[in-house]
């Protein structure tokens, strides 16, 4: 009798043991994989490439070495045979680091190592396993220039990896960051902007495509350089547009249309082509936003170009599109080359402005390559002077771009347009090309 109990005890441990080797379920974030046992040691292993992907892990293997990383974090395994010894399998299994294992053409790793190693929680039951990667958060984001480069530094409460998606297109894998842009200012990168994805955050840089990039991974930390090392490139002008008006400043106003509306949408289709030739571009608002002339002038002082856009309102007001420049200075040295060669000469930003500070008739250049791109689409320009300080604190050419007259029902059925609209951005980004020999 008590044979017999020994034997059902014996047997029903054995039992369990043989169910607690069968495979089960593994789920890695949101993929389901599967949890395997080898040898019917109880340590559980799963196919590894397939882990890592799950786990946005970068991964290497050759021979009889696995390594997985993410960010400066490596870990490393050797690869082993499955022996058919089980004192050497547990050696292998039970070693400092555990090792991986080559199961025909796969190679397999141990999920309770690896997923703590890299940071993970690890758990479950009968019914399967789980490992979960918390996601990480963006702590701060910085943007230098060093040996001729860009170099933007982003710093995380954990080690991240980043994937390169296209020209100045990264994701940056399982990483939480709220949604926004910053305006940067270096040789390259004019503006980031950070978007939620599927797998993390998508990271666009302003500025980048055309030039080498380049990722390299400290601890919590991920920094990308932009431009060719050790070069100093010449640096790209600086277009900025203004959008006049905004939020409860509508400017002039006719039934539904608003000057504020009109102005920001033509300003942003400029901007759009003229990123796409290569220049930086900075609108001094994106938005229907009211922004304080302090900080209009503050971008204007940075500009190599500055369009300021407005629609003309009174009922006394010409028909047609007007351009103005600025009334202060002589007639022999326009007030954007006297202020280029006084900042100059008061430590301004010295490569931008030997570079961009124009020669005298520089703004008349500019105004009449608007008229020329005007007459390309059959209107004509009427020419004029003002003393709007924004044109007066850019160092570069600056012009102010009247579009219309909203009293007038021939400007106001163009510039309800959205066809116009694009027109006039055309126009825009056209004339600023060939002013700075982008061509036409």
């Amino acid at each position: 009798m008590v044979l017999r109990r020994l034997l059902v005890a014996i047997t029903f441990v054995l039992l369990a043991a043989a169910a607690a080797q069968e495979a089960r379920p593994l789920l890695v974030g949101a993929e389901a994989l599967q949890a395997e046992y080898p040898g019917n040691y109880g340590v559980s292993y799963t196919e590894a490439r397939p882990f890592a992907q799950a786990l946005g892990l970068a991964y290497w293997q050759s021979g009889d070495r696995l390594i997985l990383g993410m960010g400066s974090l490596l870990v490393r395994l050797p690869v082993s045979a499955i022996p058919k010894s089980r004192t050497v399998f547990k050696k292998l299994v039970t070693g400092t680091p555990p090792h991986a294992l080559r199961d025909g053409k796969r190679i397999l790793v141990p999920v309770k190592y690896v997923a703590r190693a890299f940071g993970c929680t690890y758990g479950g039951g009968s019914n399967g396993l789980r490992v979960l990667l918390p996601a990480a958060s963006l702590q701060s984001l910085n943007n230098a220039v060093s040996n001729g480069r860009d170099v933007l530094v982003l710093r995380f409460d954990r080690n991240v990896n980043v994937v390169r998606q296209a020209p100045g297109h990264w994701t940056l894998l399982g990483v939480r960051a709220e949604e926004g842009m910053r305006t940067l200012t270096g040789l390259y990168l004019s503006d980031v902007r950070l978007v939620p994805g599927p797998l993390g955050s998508e990271l666009f840089l302003d500025g980048a495509s055309g030039f080498p990039e380049e990722v390299a991974y400290y601890p919590n930390e991920v920094r990308i350089y932009v431009g060719e090392k050790g070069t100093v490139p010449r640096p790209r002008p600086l277009v900025v547009i203004d959008p006049g008006h905004g939020g409860a400043d509508a400017g002039a106003v006719y039934g539904n249309l608003k000057e504020k509306d009109i102005v920001l949408k033509v300003a942003r289709q400029a901007a759009v082509i003229l990123k796409r030739r290569g220049y930086r571009v900075r609108l001094t608002r994106d938005k229907d936003v009211q922004v304080s002339m302090t900080q209009r002038a503050q971008l204007a002082a940075q500009a190599d170009v500055l369009v300021s856009l407005h629609v003309a309102g009174s009922p006394l007001a010409p028909a047609g599109p007007g351009i103005f420049t600025y009334t202060g200075g002589t007639r022999t040295t326009p007030v954007f080359t006297a202020r280029s060669r006084t900042l100059l000469a008061g430590g301004g930003y010295q490569p931008i402005l030997r570079y961009y500070a124009q020669p005298p008739g520089g703004v008349a250049r500019l105004a009449g390559l608007l008229e020329s791109e005007l007459g390309r689409i059959g209107l004509s320009a009427r020419k004029g002077e003002t003393p709007l300080y924004l044109l007066e604190r850019a160092p570069g050419a600056a012009v102010l771009f009247e579009l219309g007259s909203l009293s007038n029902s021939s400007d106001r059925a163009r510039l309800a347009s959205s066809a116009q609209q694009s027109a006039y951005a055309q126009v825009i980004a056209l004339a600023v090309a060939s002013f700075l020999g982008g061509g036409s």
